[in-house]
């Protein structure tokens, strides 16, 4: 009984740890647009900062295809190449991480949000000076491009 209690005191106290700690690296901005504008916005805020669009995954779209339905929804994939040659050729390890994210989405009550991961602290992981730097001036332009994206 008493390693019962121990072991679900654990898992609660390690649960709780870990939903707190998950969304420190997230950022949400509420868009001042709705979202087919915000979509554009973040797409040309991209690319009018080098940026090249990869993928762009239509989420409302697949669920429509198997017959549910979801609010707009859409996740934009987008790269840089002088920042993969400055991180990835020398740290092949580190191309888990790209291409970068953007998720652009409709809450329930009608506001879109766009939503991403900071980069530096993935980064930092790696143990690697370079990397670290490289996280820190992604996090930076992605700032400028969401905060650009959402006015």
């Amino acid at each position: 009984m008493r390693i019962m209690a121990l072991t679900a005191a654990l898992v609660f106290v390690g649960s709780v740890a870990f939903s707190a700690a998950e969304p420190v690296n997230r950022v949400d901005r509420v868009s001042n647009r709705d979202f087919a504008q915000t979509v554009q916005r973040v797409e040309t805020a991209l690319k009018s900062n080098g940026m090249m669009i990869v993928a762009t995954i239509d989420h409302q779209n697949m669920m429509r295809m198997v017959g549910a339905s979801i609010k707009g929804s859409k996740t934009i994939e987008f790269g840089k190449a002088d920042l993969g040659k400055m991180t990835v050729v020398p740290n092949p390890e580190v191309g888990l991480e790209f291409p970068g994210k953007i998720y652009v989405w409709e809450r329930g009550d009608g506001k879109t949000v766009v939503s991403y991961y900071r980069a530096a602290p993935t980064f930092a992981t790696y143990g690697k000076d370079n990397l670290k730097m490289a996280g820190e001036m992604m996090d930076k332009m992605l700032d400028e491009i969401v905060t650009e994206a959402t006015k």
